[in-house]
């Protein structure tokens, strides 16, 4: 299987690292600058045609309200539905995050509350994206799959926990493209 994983972050390099039987090509913020339309676009583009899996695993968290914004939703949600669009088969899967269970509470400081809404702007789109029926449109043999992890030790988290268990239920999703939703359990 042909693998595009969009954003070269602790995760996605975390988890290409478990895909031994697969193609696995990681393009970064360096290759395609994701808070650009025409990037995006152009990504698209490059890669629509020849992958089987598109996994979206690019984030942000900085006091650019815009940047965060784009980033975490805009771009996701133009490249799932452009990806959407041109693919014939396959999966793709955009990796969200644990915080679409809570995405406010007493004193949380505005880049996580709008990184939180942003993420779970991303869930539902896929939720919905799966939900979707035309009667005159026979549906695509394409897998729309969400990955809601918990915190894990990266540059935008303080956790403790490790990095393995996430990329291990992403790899997951990647096997098994009838899996949905998943939420992470880092225990």
């Amino acid at each position: 299987m042909n693998i595009l994983i969009i954003g070269n972050s602790t995760l996605g390099r975390a988890v290409k690292s478990l895909c031994h039987l697969h193609t696995v090509r990681i393009v970064s913020r360096q290759d395609y600058d994701l808070a650009h339309h025409e990037n995006c676009a152009q990504l698209v583009n490059d890669y629509a045609h020849n992958i089987d899996c598109v996994v979206l695993t690019q984030g942000t968290l900085d006091d650019n309200v815009w940047n965060n914004i784009t980033v975490n939703y805009t771009s996701m949600v133009y490249l799932i539905a452009e990806f959407y669009k041109q693919m014939s088969k396959g999966q793709i899967i955009a990796v969200s995050s644990t915080a679409v269970n809570w995405q406010s509470w007493p004193g949380i400081d505005m880049q996580r509350l709008i990184y939180a809404n942003a993420k779970n702007g991303v869930s539902e789109f896929c939720r919905n994206l799966n939900r979707k029926n035309h009667p005159q449109q026979e549906e695509k043999p394409i897998s729309i799959q969400v990955y809601e992890p918990n915190a894990f030790v990266s540059k935008m988290s303080t956790s403790n926990h490790s990095i393995a268990s996430a990329a291990q239920e992403l790899y997951t999703l990647i096997e098994n493209p009838r899996i949905s939703i998943l939420q992470g359990l880092n225990r």
